[in-house]
């Protein structure tokens, strides 16, 4: 039987979590943590910031837990700013079927709360604009998987409510906050 090189199979799943945009899994989230792979201000491989926006005795945010003062007030270091940068784009990506970008500017960086906030208003605002475009397209039959509505955004696979805040990525050269959402 052939010997497995346990530090290469690390390696491996360092670069393949670090390179996803989107995931589907909490397991890859707690995997990332337990390597400790981004911490206190250290970058990934590709030059980029992980942060997570974990809610004390919750654990991973839900997208519209942000609508919960009390959830909203329990994330771990709320006014920590984690972002110094003044101007920053949001690339909204999943579950819709197409890129979005929003920018936000704000005198003295950006906290955990602040991207909470601008994170769950933009993706409140794509759901209600399409639904109030083309309406909700239900689920399909014997599955709780959203239909792909037909409107601007193309959503797909999953309604608000599914969608959790896994980690974000902040690539400090592009000034863009990428969003590893689960579902």
């Amino acid at each position: 039987m052939e010997s497995v090189d346990f530090d290469i199979i690390k390696e491996e799943l360092k670069r393949a979590i670090n390179g996803i945009d989107i995931i589907g899994c909490e397991l890859t989230q707690n995997v990332a943590k337990n390597y400790k792979m981004v911490k206190n201000n250290q970058t990934d491989p590709y030059g980029n910031y992980i942060y997570y926006l974990d809610i004390e005795d919750h654990g991973t945010p839900h997208i519209i837990d942000y609508a919960d003062g009390d959830l909203r007030n329990r994330i771990i270091n709320p006014d920590e700013i984690i972002i110094p940068d003044e101007k920053i784009k949001l690339k909204i990506t999943y579950p819709l079927s197409v890129e979005i970008v929003h920018e936000y500017e704000q005198k003295g960086g950006f906290s955990r709360k602040d991207l909470f906030q601008y994170i769950y208003e933009a993706y409140k605002n794509i759901y209600d604009e399409e639904e109030e475009q083309v309406g909700d397209p239900g689920t399909y039959e014997k599955l709780y998987n959203r239909k792909k509505s037909e409107g601007l955004y193309g959503i797909w696979g999953h309604y608000l409510d599914d969608l959790y805040l896994e980690f974000i990525r902040y690539d400090p050269k592009m000034k863009i906050v990428n969003l590893a959402i689960g579902s």
